[in-house]
């Protein structure tokens, strides 16, 4: 008889093996528990690092030998040719493979209807006040303005503020006439893009 009660768990037993089990199973919970922590923990210093280094991705700058193209319109992308300007007119163009940097949209405005790249000038359109896109239209006096805060630039005079809160002109951008009759960039804005 007492090898046959010596199989039996007294009740007191019983209730061991029970919380030993809760306890194994509480400490696989809090095992998971940290482990998602320490990842959550990771995530948390990964995540700035990531955005710090997207910021710091060189971004697209204008540079000599760029070809100009339409920045907006049923031609955004196509190379500019001077015979589709008309003298007095304004358009906006980018550096072909770079409109995704704003600070490269480029006010190309022919003065005269001469066939020479004297006729063209080229200015940021990126006004200096406080950095709002001008419109790629000219007005009725052949100025360039800025729709923000109404400053107003003339673009036959160097881009020099006329009118308006801009402290300074749009900064030139010197550009040259390939043999095919499109315009490219010849080197760099002559001054720095945007309010400073």
């Amino acid at each position: 008889m007492n090898d046959l009660h010596q199989d039996r768990l007294s009740p007191r037993e019983g209730l061991d093996d029970v919380r030993d089990g809760e306890l194994a199973t509480r400490r696989r919970v809090l095992k998971g528990i940290i482990r998602v922590s320490y990842g959550a923990f990771a995530l948390a210093f990964a995540l700035p690092a990531l955005a710090i280094k997207t910021l710091s991705l060189e971004e697209k700058v204008v540079a000599a030998g760029d070809a100009l193209v339409y920045a907006t319109g049923d031609r955004t992308g196509q190379p500019v040719n001077i015979a589709d300007i008309g003298s007095g007119d304004g358009i906006q163009v980018f550096p072909n493979g770079k409109a995704d940097n704003p600070n490269n949209l480029v006010e190309l405005v022919r003065l005269s209807d001469a066939d020479a790249i004297e006729s063209f000038v080229a200015y940021s359109a990126i006004c200096t006040h406080l950095g709002c896109t001008v419109n790629a239209r000219l007005e009725g006096d052949g100025h360039i303005m800025c729709p923000c805060h109404g400053s107003v630039f003339d673009p036959a005079n160097g881009a020099a503020v006329v009118n308006g809160p801009a402290g300074r002109p749009l900064p030139a951008l010197p550009i040259r006439l390939e043999t095919d009759g499109t315009l490219a960039v010849a080197g760099d804005f002559d001054g720095p893009v945007g309010p400073q």
